[in-house]
């Protein structure tokens, strides 16, 4: 008889929590919404540029809150030939460097950012010294004429990663529209690689000219070492979208 009354109120108690004002309500399923992901939208800034690297290109995007990274490409070849005391000097600069750079921006409202990464350098000058008449050239402060040699060629280069730190205005990615950019910082070069080579027209002084050759390098890597450090400034045109 327990047993039975137990049952009946346990059955009351169910039908009372379905049954509401004469109707029974219809238990529904519960559903299980899966959470929705987030993502932070990203746009992207393209800006071209001109100054001491060259004419580059460069394009950034944001990668947190106050923080955008930028790559670029720069690059510019000027040659200059000129004759001076009956010698042909043939001199071409390359400029080629590519970077990836970190842009954080301390300041949210404005543009200001400070700038670190590395460049890959591969800058470097190149120049020809030719006689063009019956005259002396001059090397390692001996006088050769030009039956003694005929061609002097110089190569200077640098090491091929280069450290950046700089500061600068815009790439900001944040507002959309065209804008203008400025970089001013430096990059550090190492010690730069010098590297003669001549053209010996005379056998018996071989072994001479090219001792002095080796000692005019020496001369020459004293007087670039102090080129360690390569400034940078760049001003361009930029827009977001």
């Amino acid at each position: 008889m327990k047993h039975t009354l137990l049952a009946s109120t346990l059955v009351l108690a169910l039908s009372s929590s379905v049954y509401a004002e004469g109707k029974f309500k219809e238990l529904e399923p519960v559903i299980e919404t899966p959470p929705v992901e987030t993502s932070i939208e990203k746009d992207y800034t393209v800006a071209l540029k001109l100054g001491t690297l060259g004419v580059g290109i460069d394009v950034s995007t944001v990668v947190g809150e106050n923080t955008a990274i930028r790559f670029n490409v720069n690059g510019l070849q000027y040659n200059r030939v000129e004759e001076i005391d009956d010698i042909n000097y043939d001199g071409t600069l390359n400029l080629l460097t590519a970077g990836i750079l970190v842009d954080y921006f301390p300041v949210e409202a404005y543009a200001f950012r400070v700038s670190g990464g590395a460049y890959y350098n591969g800058n470097k000058f190149t120049g020809i010294a030719t006689p063009t008449t019956t005259t002396n050239v001059e090397i390692n402060g001996v006088t050769y004429g030009i039956d003694d040699v005929g061609q002097l060629d110089t190569e200077i280069t640098f090491n091929k990663v280069a450290p950046y730190i700089g500061l600068g205005w815009g790439n900001d990615a944040d507002i959309r529209g065209w804008g203008f950019s400025l970089d001013v910082g430096a990059m550090y070069l190492g010690t730069p690689k010098a590297d003669l080579e001549v053209t010996v027209n005379n056998p018996i002084l071989e072994t001479q000219i090219r001792d002095d050759v080796e000692a005019e390098k020496q001369t020459l890597l004293d007087e670039i070492e102090k080129y360690k450090v390569y400034p940078v400034i760049m001003l361009g045109v930029n827009y977001t979208f």
